[in-house]
């Protein structure tokens, strides 16, 4: 056994005293992201000592340095062109949320539903921006393999042309997430939003299309498709015992939703009037809320 592994298992018990005392924090070095962290540890020298090293923090600070530089370079010729450098916080925020993205964001979102059940503001949305440019730049856009399923809503950011339904029903405490379940044989998908206390819900189905109209290219020249048109055929809702109401007045053609990333546990997607929605599979929600 290698002086890494024995004091890293020791430092890691300790972590969570760490986390509050430290300055800049990444989830990626434990939680949700600890095999990109426990990776990173077995590339070091057999005869690294942790605690002659500086200890956690220090592993952790080394860790977010040489993954996250690493991974940015790779990345930035890829970022939005949209993206404010200086919003999100400069390249060296970047650079520290590039050695996890993923589980950054994840982490931020599960913190958010367990504090607040979901209800809670997401003030720093310049961190949120970066997450998502940083995971977006990796290439993992529409694959109806991928999307096929069950989905749990777990953020929603209304955008500035979002409608006052949209934003109304986006504020609203959830004791139930919202569900957005794509049927690919189908070619639909189904928006459920149940009322606060679960006896009522919302449900709009959506057929799609994917379009050519919108898609990127990764450095290496790779078509990564990105949008779909979606057209509301039906909005109902169903009240208890009570007949389903059908609400004809919101049926609508002409929308679209921009896949930004997308991946078996993820799906990060964006409407054409700007909201931003992110969704686990109901089988991830229970493993990072476990």
């Amino acid at each position: 056994m290698t002086m890494v592994s024995s004091s890293f298992r020791i430092l890691v018990a300790a972590s969570a005293l760490m986390t509050s005392v430290s300055g800049y924090v990444t989830p990626t070095a434990y939680g949700v992201g600890r095999e990109s962290f426990h990776d990173f540890c077995s590339r070091l020298p057999k005869d690294y000592n942790v605690v002659a090293e500086g200890g956690w923090y220090a592993l952790q600070q080394r860790y977010v340095s040489e993954v996250g530089k690493l991974n940015l370079d790779k990345l930035k010729s890829s970022l939005p062109n949209d993206l404010d450098i200086v919003k999100v916080g400069g390249y060296s925020k970047l650079e520290k949320l590039a050695s996890d993205p993923k589980s950054e964001l994840v982490t931020l979102i599960v913190n958010n539903l367990k504090k607040t059940q979901g209800s809670g503001d997401y003030t720093d949305s310049g961190t949120i921006d970066a997450l998502v440019a940083l995971l977006q730049s990796q290439g993992n856009g529409f694959s109806s393999v991928t999307v096929d399923g069950e989905w749990n809503e777990v953020l929603s950011r209304q955008g500035d042309k979002s409608t006052k339904s949209q934003k109304f029903v986006g504020k609203k405490r959830k004791t139930t997430p919202p569900t957005s379940n794509f049927i690919v044989k189908a070619m639909q998908f189904e928006n459920i939003v149940k009322t606060p206390r679960g006896n009522g819900s919302l449900k709009a189905v959506v057929k799609y299309k994917p379009l050519a109209k919108g898609f990127d290219k990764s450095p290496n020249g790779k078509i990564i498709l990105r949008r779909i048109a979606c057209d509301i055929e039906s909005a109902t809702f169903k009240y208890w015992k009570f007949p389903t109401v059908s609400f004809p007045f919101l049926k609508k053609k002409g929308g679209y939703l921009d896949f930004l990333y997308l991946d078996n546990d993820i799906r990060i997607t964006k409407g054409n009037r700007g909201g931003l929605f992110v969704h686990f599979t109901p089988e991830y929600m229970e493993k990072v809320m476990g």
